[in-house]
């Protein structure tokens, strides 16, 4: 379909599936071209000289594309091109959710709120269990295939070393870190399984909450950035597919990847990913105005200059991300991540030299052991099933968990990460070209580990002891002076801190004679209050008083914080806005600026909107979205596992091949995917659907697949006896078709009715599945018949899936193949 109108000097010309794609252009080897799959030009090799992957030429794929030519001031190369149906569905679901919660808060607040809970209720198995498979997998991968590169054999890594580890810890977790540094393990002493009074020391409790706090990010944090980011970077620079999400489930989807069903995939995950990035960056502003406060630059006397101070922030951070974004990959996210990352380590320095630094040196250690011993097989799996239930429901009379604890942070953050998968995952994939599968997995999985080991070792240690130290002080207080709040600092607006003294205190403790020895002067006030102000309540405990009125270097600290969480909001906003960028164009790398100022401003816009409307509600709302998107995303992450799986195998049985087999070459004649919803192909292409679609049966469903999708839905015993007798070609076993279809249909009709009573007593519902589950068995079993029969490549897990919740499908799959295996007899 093609439109043209003409405004002057403005020209649009949309064009959807052209069937040639743009017109020729020279490119430049490994040049990146949107929606490009690439050939291999074999190069004449000595004798000797290994095979390896060298030159590629390219060739369109059919995907969606619109281009609108624009005016010559503009500049570049004067065409935006993106695909409208991704795009679409990226913009309509994103600025439809965040109206709803911009117009209704509260409501929306609690309306996503229950989906959230919903799904860790019911899905907390899936989420804690994934993410050990994800690493288990990683570890595999990278000793089965790590030499693979991603890319040529002859590439070279586009980043130094130093430039990749920043720019992947910047877009992956650097914010957080600064919000949860300190104030994460203060949290976890209490209200979970481990911290139950009376039965642990505190000793105890207080290593626990910060080998917990290494846990969540840890492996499980990083594992579903590096699956995604392993298969969109293979898929990219040594398949040529195009740098989506789409292409890395091209193994299983085949052609289908470039339809409507990739359109699908790639518009979700530009919702993730915005999602994530705007409530991130809203919450985190909120983080940097509270460091203002603290430092007296801002004095805000309601919640209208707070909003105020807000927005200003947001848009701040928004236009120097935009300028970053803007200037590319190479320039702006280079130097600021590094720019970031210094800062980072620079306080990381500071913090580790005046706190108690051996004392440091052994939480670390004690961390990391704790954490190889407990986090990699213990708590990856541990799903506190005995903590969940509620009073009524077995719920232990004391010792156990709060019920919220789980859902509130571990499936949380297990949640959390699945859905930035999209977002990180992408741009781990965008900056690893010419790296080999292992130096991935060291890089991105392996050394954020041992960072966020020693992140949270200094500044989660040192949180600790203050905390530990300020109890130390109200039982100090209560001894001598009958009063816990005797060393309460006189300073406005903190309640929980304690002048620490700054010479031996001597006291008698039941007969015993004891002396409060203070070995680190100058550090005080020590702080055991949690939340937003616990990151400034560490770094404004070094305040070295003295009598010539030296204010410490908190205020310096606390401004080299606030400045290195800006630099780091600022690449994960333009780092966001590049990858969303990407989903949106086709996997395009080289495309007109206003495409990505118009994704930044997007991210801006929402956020800016979300807090004036609604405040930490609507932020929140939108977050609950993220976390429920990630549902379907972990499922994906399964089979993007077997995608890569697919693709190293390939690679390592052809070294030279730069073309990955049509995954339904020999497969199945309709495959599940196809059939009645090739009409969403229909739909989604106005009827203009690509010649290369239409070649392949994949516009439109035909008669039979239509009305016998139907006819299966119903009457699925009628196309069973049929698929029986045509197996039985010679009626050997007429008595056991008869027999085996008859208890399908009588099955069949009873779980319906079963799970009809249950309206009425629940427990019917327990039988209706058991029939269901019997049915799909039968199914699965004569699917698997099938395959075998015709050599048709998948496993038992994939038969009884489709056997289950997509059985129409299957008889007629099963239908149309038996019915072209016959064609093939009859022509043969």
């Amino acid at each position: 379909l093609s439109l043209s109108f003409s405004f002057s000097t403005l020209k649009i010309r949309a064009t959807m599936d052209p069937e040639n794609g743009v017109p020729e252009r020279t490119q430049d080897l490994y040049h990146d071209a949107p929606g490009k799959i690439t050939e291999v030009q074999d190069l004449p090799m000595g004798k000797d000289e290994p095979e390896k992957l060298t030159e590629v030429k390219e060739k369109n794929l059919p995907m969606r594309e619109t281009y609108i030519q624009l005016p010559a001031f503009c500049g570049g190369n004067r065409e935006l091109r993106f695909n409208i149906l991704t795009s679409g569905i990226g913009i309509f679901l994103l600025w439809g959710l965040s109206a709803y919660c911009m117009t209704n808060p509260e409501e929306a607040n609690e309306t996503l709120g229950s989906w959230k809970s919903a799904v860790s209720k019911h899905f907390t198995w899936l989420y804690i269990v994934a993410n050990p498979a994800y690493t288990f997998f990683l570890f595999w991968l990278m000793y089965r295939y790590g030499d693979i590169k991603l890319g040529a054999d002859h590439e070279k890594p586009e980043f130094s070393d130093v430039s990749y580890f920043a720019m992947i810890f910047s877009a992956g977790v650097a914010v957080g870190l600064f919000f949860y540094g300190v104030s994460e393990p203060l949290y976890h002493r209490s209200s979970h399984w481990y911290a139950a009074p009376g039965y642990r020391s505190q000793d105890e409790i207080d290593n626990w909450a910060l080998m917990l706090t290494a846990y969540h990010w840890g492996f499980a944090g990083w594992s579903p950035y590096v699956v995604m980011g392993i298969a969109a970077g293979l898929g990219n620079y040594r398949y040529g597919l195009p740098m989506t999400v789409r292409s890395t489930l091209y193994p299983f989807f085949g052609d289908y990847t470039w339809g409507w069903i990739g359109d699908l995939i790639d518009g979700f995950s530009i919702v993730t990913t915005v999602a994530g990035i705007c409530t991130s960056l809203g919450l985190g502003v909120m983080q940097i105005i509270t460091g203002l406060k603290r430092l007296g630059l801002i004095v805000a006397e309601d919640d209208a200059d707070m909003t105020n101070a807000y927005v200003l922030t947001i848009w701040i951070i928004t236009l120097i991300a935009t300028a970053s974004v803007v200037s590319g990959l190479h320039v702006g996210i280079q130097f600021l991540s590094k720019l970031g990352f210094g800062i980072g380590m620079v306080l990381l320095v500071l913090v580790f030299c005046m706190e108690k630094t051996y004392y440091l040196l052994n939480v670390i250690i004690q961390m990391l052991g704790t954490y190889l011993q407990y986090g990699v097989f213990l708590l990856p799996f541990w799903t506190d099933a005995f903590g969940g239930l509620k009073d009524g429901e077995g719920r232990a009379p004391e010792g156990a968990a709060e019920t919220w604890w789980m859902d509130g942070w571990t499936v949380f953050y297990m949640a959390w990460w699945t859905a930035w998968a999209c977002f990180v995952g992408m741009f781990v994939a965008r900056v690893s070209r010419g790296r080999t599968i292992r130096e991935v997995v060291m890089y991105c999985f392996i050394a954020p580990l041992l960072f966020s080991i020693l992140w949270f070792g200094v500044f989660g240690g040192a949180g600790m002891r203050q905390a530990r130290q300020a109890e130390e002080l109200q039982a100090l207080g209560l001894n001598l002076h009958n009063d816990t709040k005797f060393y309460l600092t006189q300073e406005i607006g903190r309640n929980s801190c304690y002048d620490v003294p700054q010479q031996d205190v001597f006291y008698t403790l039941n007969g015993v004679n004891k002396t409060f020895a203070n070995t680190l002067l100058g550090v005080t006030p020590v702080c055991d209050d949690i939340g937003d102000s616990s990151w400034f309540n560490v770094l404004y405990s070094f305040s070295y008083p003295s009598a010539s009125g030296f204010g410490g270097f908190g205020s310096f600290l606390s401004g080299l914080s606030i400045l290195a969480i800006t630099v780091y909001f600022v690449t994960s906003s333009d780092s966001g806005s590049l990858v969303v960028d990407h989903l949106a164009s086709n996997g395009q790398k080289e495309h007109h600026w206003l495409q990505r100022v118009f994704w930044a401003f997007t991210e801006g816009a929402v956020a800016t909107a979300l807090l004036m409307a609604g405040g930490t509600q609507g932020l929140k709302a939108l977050q609950a979205v993220s976390i429920v998107f990630g549902l379907p995303l972990c499922a994906l992450l399964f089979l993007i596992c077997g995608s890569i799986t697919t693709m190293c195998r390939h690679a390592k049985e052809n070294k030279l091949s730069q073309d990955l087999p049509d995954p339904h070459a020999h497969g199945w004649t309709m495959p599940i995917f196809g059939g009645i919803f090739n009409i969403f192909e229909y739909v989604a292409s106005l009827s203009c659907v690509h010649q290369d679609r239409v070649n392949k049966g994949m516009h439109l469903p035909t008669p039979f697949q239509f009305a016998g999708f139907f006819m299966a839905l119903f009457f699925p015993f009628l196309y069973l006896y049929q698929i029986y007798s045509s197996l039985d070609v010679k009626n050997v076993r007429s008595g056991s078709k008869i027999l085996f279809t008859l208890i399908y249909t009588l099955i069949h009709f009873g779980w319906i009715i079963l799970f009809g009573l249950s309206a009425i007593n629940f427990g019917f519902a327990a039988f209706g599945w058991v029939a269901f589950l019997i049915n799909a068995c039968i199914l699965t079993s004569l699917r698997r018949n099938v395959r075998e029969k015709f050599s048709i490549p998948g496993n038992i897990v994939g038969d009884f899936f489709a056997s289950s919740f997509s059985y129409p499908q299957t008889l007629v799959q099963m239908i149309l193949q038996l019915e072209n295996e016959k064609e093939k007899d009859v022509l043969t």
